[in-house]
């Protein structure tokens, strides 16, 4: 990790992170992506209809409802992602069901 990514991971640990309404689902990545913002800043992040499917009980092709309906959940794993530094190589952060299998 470089030292950007670290004072970056650092300054998003205690900064409030939001979630403005709205998704979006991607039907040819199967990815329902939302947003964050910290410090003003827009993180795009995503959770795979597989995590959807296996941990919030979705209907694989249209799982958008169970994404609404568990949105609390997710926002709340999502922002541990964020507190630790997790991002993809895109800057991203981008949940699948590992993910989830492993959370302490």
């Amino acid at each position: 990790m470089t030292i950007i990514a670290v004072d970056i991971a650092k300054e998003m640990s205690v900064a409030p992170i939001e979630f403005p309404p709205g998704e979006t689902d991607d039907k040819n990545r199967w990815i329902v992506w939302f947003l964050a913002v910290v410090n003003g800043e827009r993180i795009k992040c995503g959770m795979s209809y597989q995590t959807l499917r296996d941990h919030f009980e979705a209907d694989f092709y249209e799982p958008l409802p169970a994404f609404v309906a568990h949105r609390q959940r997710i926002e709340q794993f999502t922002a541990q992602f964020i507190r630790q530094g997790r991002f993809g190589p895109d800057g991203r952060i981008l949940i699948r069901s590992h993910d989830m299998s492993n959370r302490s």
